[in-house]
């Protein structure tokens, strides 16, 4: 336990002297925030707008100075919660795994060969001073992983409890199986051009009820993609179909054809295959979804505690104007 303290305090020290080189006077405008003795830099700044844009370049230039103005402070705010997470796994001893930030490292290394082309690409910005943002970043995620996520723990019981409580909901919709052919019509077609494809669809129609293979008909006659699979749309529920595709639907039978039935996108000739009535879906289907559920609305309630509690004991200096 003693070596295991002394290498926390090493890799501690280690760290606070990679970054010393930032914390320098509040007038300096490489700094724009300063959480105790962590440092949010200017670069750190430009590379998280840059991920939630999440474009770089000539796309800024397309962003509105309103939604730069937004999109900055987000980026700014988010930066000095990192830099609370940071100071509280100094003061907690909180370490990262030995090579964390050799691997982290890595996909830059690979992209740039030499110290000197990283050093442009950075910008300004030193290597030593880029190792030391990774290294902030790798030393947050520890603390919210030892702070936060390790704590989160739900059990059997009120996973099971959840269900009973909200069975109700747990019901999988009535599902439908069928197939379709398609006769598309283009909204700017002139009335003779959808009377004929009308006369298309009525003849297909009545092909189809009189027995000819639905397959065949739909392979090729539909203008749908479902063509290639004889217009089979496979199992979908209640709700996910076109209005006056589904009205049609509820009111046939297995096996029966109707059609033509018009839509926005033109004439269908549909066919039923399967109705599947609705379902109560069994704890055992919904218990992981339930459990994520349960464990996400804890850890957001415990990150937001956590949190608070850092605002009030780490003193915050903002220098971004």
């Amino acid at each position: 336990m003693i070596w295991q303290r002394c290498c926390r305090l090493i890799l501690a020290s280690l760290f606070v002297l990679a970054i010393s080189s930032l914390c320098w006077a509040a007038e300096t405008p490489r700094i724009v925030a300063k959480v105790g003795s962590i440092p949010v830099t200017v670069y750190d700044l430009q590379r998280r707008i840059n991920k939630i844009i999440p474009l770089q370049g000539s796309f800024h230039s397309g962003v509105s100075a309103e939604k730069m103005a937004k999109i900055k402070s987000q980026a700014y705010e988010e930066l000095i919660e990192r830099a609370l997470k940071v100071q509280y796994a100094l003061d907690e001893e909180i370490s990262v795994p030995p090579g964390s930030l050799k691997e982290k490292m890595k996909p830059y290394r690979k992209r740039f060969k030499t110290d000197e082309e990283l050093s442009r690409a950075l910008g300004g910005e030193t290597i030593d001073e880029f190792r030391a943002a990774l290294y902030r970043g790798l030393l947050a995620a520890a603390a919210e992983k030892q702070a936060v996520t390790d704590k989160v723990s739900v059990s059997e019981e009120r996973v099971k409890k959840y269900y009973q409580e909200n069975k109700s909901r747990f019901m999988r919709p009535r599902q439908f199986h069928a197939s379709h052919i398609l006769v598309k019509v283009d909204p700017s077609s002139s009335k003779e051009e959808r009377a004929k494809l009308k006369k298309k669809a009525e003849d297909l129609a009545a092909r189809a009820k009189a027995g000819e293979d639905f397959f065949n008909l739909a392979y090729y006659n539909s203008d749908d993609r479902s063509k290639w699979v004889g217009g089979d749309l496979g199992l979908f529920h209640e709700g996910q179909s076109l209005p006056e595709f589904e009205a049609a639907l509820k009111k046939m039978k297995p096996g029966e054809i109707v059609g033509p039935v018009k839509s926005l996108y033109g004439y269908h000739i549909i066919k039923l295959h399967k109705i599947n009535p609705p379902t109560q879906l069994s704890y055992d289907d919904m218990a992981k979804t339930i459990r994520m559920k349960l464990e996400k609305e804890d850890r957001d309630q415990l990150y937001e505690k956590w949190i608070s509690s850092l605002k009030k004991k780490y003193k915050v200096e903002r220098f971004l104007k």
